[in-house]
């Protein structure tokens, strides 16, 4: 009798589990987990009594419907603590950068005040996540829409932050969320105008993504031939990334210095490169120029309903 390999048997073993088992149960539990507690500590701790009472389409209607007094209320507020707690991270960012004549312990008092008040922040719009999450009949549909991701967004860099430190900065994707001021003040034009403008660049998106394609390659080409020619006598091209981010520097016009050829050969391929630097960056803008006329050279109606596209999107997610 064939004696069975003890690995390739635990490797099947192994397999079997995780076709037999459902990973949706474990994920769903935990979150259910995390759900209860936030309820709770919401419900019963944090939310004033006159607040606890309320219903899931009470709840509703003050955080998803900006059109009744309370829901404006609501939203007005949201929007100062966005703008508050982006002042705060730009604030932070100045008291890290004080010079050394501050004292440690006014650095060590500033550091805890300036943490304290960002997770009070993100307590807050996590807590405003869930309600958001809580008061509808098909959270998914919110969770995955566009003002849903934007709203995941807001709060996650702040939790990455505690194995990632340098992420603590993306929570000025909490500003994404300022956009909402359209649709709190009733702005209608400028929503609509917003998404020509959004509708425009997604139809631009494939043609610009193949001409980055070809640009991509011509920095290459370019900057291999730079380091070529400039390798031997040049210290400053010591590699080919290094000629193709000079090449990239030179095609966008930037410029930064910190790479320049010495020799002649080299000096006449960066004029050639420079002049077509010009008429690279003209490309993008007469392709998403060319589809904004396009866009406004539709019927009224037809326009009209391809704009608001992603707003009926939004009212579809929350509808209860």
């Amino acid at each position: 009798m064939k004696q069975k390999d003890p690995i390739v048997e635990m490797f099947r073993s192994v397999t079997r589990w995780f076709k037999n088992t459902d990973m949706r149960s474990p994920a769903a539990h935990v979150l259910g987990i995390i759900g209860a507690v936030m309820h709770k500590v919401l419900f019963d701790w944090l939310m004033p009594k006159r607040y606890r009472n309320l219903s899931r389409r009470e709840i509703f209607e003050i955080i998803f419907k900006s059109d009744t007094p309370a829901g404006k209320k609501f939203d007005v507020w949201l929007l100062v603590l966005i703008v508050l707690n982006i002042v705060l991270l730009i604030l932070d960012s100045l008291l890290g950068s004080t010079d050394t004549m501050t004292s440690v312990a006014h650095k060590s008092l500033s550091f805890w005040v300036m943490k304290a008040a960002e997770w009070g922040f993100t307590l807050i719009f996590t807590f405003e996540y869930y309600l958001r999450i809580y008061c509808l009949k098909h959270p998914r549909k919110y969770v995955f829409s566009f003002w849903g991701i934007i709203d995941f967004l807001s709060i996650f860099p702040a939790y990455l932050s505690l194995f990632i430190p340098a992420t603590q900065a993306l929570t000025v994707l909490r500003l994404l969320r300022v956009m909402r001021i359209f649709r709190i003040f009733r702005l209608e034009r400028f929503q609509i105008e917003a998404f020509h403008l959004l509708s425009a660049l997604r139809n631009s998106a494939i043609k610009i993504l193949i001409f980055m394609m070809f640009i991509l390659v011509a920095a290459v080409i370019l900057g291999t031939i730079m380091y070529a020619i400039e390798s031997e006598r040049n210290p400053a091209f010591k590699s080919i990334p290094t000629g193709i981010y000079w090449a990239v520097v030179t095609i966008t016009t930037v410029g930064y210095g910190d790479v320049v050829p010495m020799t002649t050969a080299g000096r006449f391929l960066s004029v050639i490169v420079m002049m077509l630097g010009y008429s690279i960056i003209a490309v993008p803008t007469g392709i998403v120029a060319g589809e904004t006329i396009k866009e406004y050279r539709m019927p009224g109606n037809r326009r009209r309903t391809a704009a608001q596209r992603d707003y009926d999107e939004e009212n579809d997610a929350i509808k209860n």
